[in-house]
């Protein structure tokens, strides 16, 4: 009997801590979003039309500051597009 109540209780543990980090997660969405989705969809369309990045950049790197630039503008903005500046 102690030993299932146990597993109960890491169980719930376990689920709570999941959530923690999921709810983590959202909250730095557009954050994560810029910096995982962006830079290789930057590479590639750089890539694709043939243009060189900025600056002597790697067109990933290229796409990480864009990507994590326009994350941060919309973890403060709230939105990821403005139509006021």
């Amino acid at each position: 009997m102690g030993g299932e109540r146990t597993l109960i209780h890491s169980e719930l543990r376990l689920g709570n801590m999941v959530a923690t980090i999921l709810r983590t997660g959202f909250d730095f969405g557009p954050l994560l979003f810029g910096l995982l989705f962006i830079p290789p969809v930057t590479a590639q369309i750089l890539g694709g039309v043939g243009w060189a990045a900025p600056f002597g950049l790697t067109p990933l790197a290229a796409g990480f500051v864009v990507g994590g630039l326009w994350g941060l503008y919309a973890q403060w903005r709230g939105s990821w597009l403005s139509w006021q500046l």
